[in-house]
């Protein structure tokens, strides 16, 4: 479990409680650290909250698990992303990355992407969470 750096910096559940941004590196490290019963759960609906307005709710989506892949976003699939337990990747044919990654123990997804020529890697900022509903 991540732990809040001595200088009294919030901790990585704080972040993600408050939905503000945290990095993929974190979110996959954090993932890491699931106990194995909670890294394939992401599938049912979801509220979408964005770091930038996290008092609103930007929207729903429903996540299914089909095949060994998760659909969402009525036509993206993703698939498991081997570098992150439990987590989901796909890239388009625009060449964009996109990242589902579980960041708390209730089924809560945080959302990354970006262009594969970005290279923004393990910095790269959450632009959404999804809290599960159901």
């Amino acid at each position: 479990e991540m732990s809040a750096p001595l200088s009294g910096a919030p901790t990585f559940e704080q972040l993600v409680r408050e939905k503000a941004p945290v990095t993929l590196g974190d979110a996959r490290a954090y993932a890491a650290d699931l106990p194995p019963e909670k890294r394939r759960c992401a599938c049912g609906c979801y509220a979408c909250r964005s770091p930038s307005c996290p008092a609103c709710c930007s929207g729903a989506t429903c996540l299914l698990n089909f095949g060994g892949c998760l659909m969402y976003n009525p036509f993206m699939c993703a698939c498991p992303d081997g570098d992150t337990p439990g987590g989901w990747t796909c890239t388009d044919m625009k060449g964009i990355m996109y990242f589902l990654v579980p960041v708390d123990e209730k089924g809560t997804l945080a959302f990354f992407s970006e262009h594969a020529l970005q290279g923004h890697g393990d910095t790269l900022k959450a632009s959404c969470y999804c809290t599960k509903l159901c």
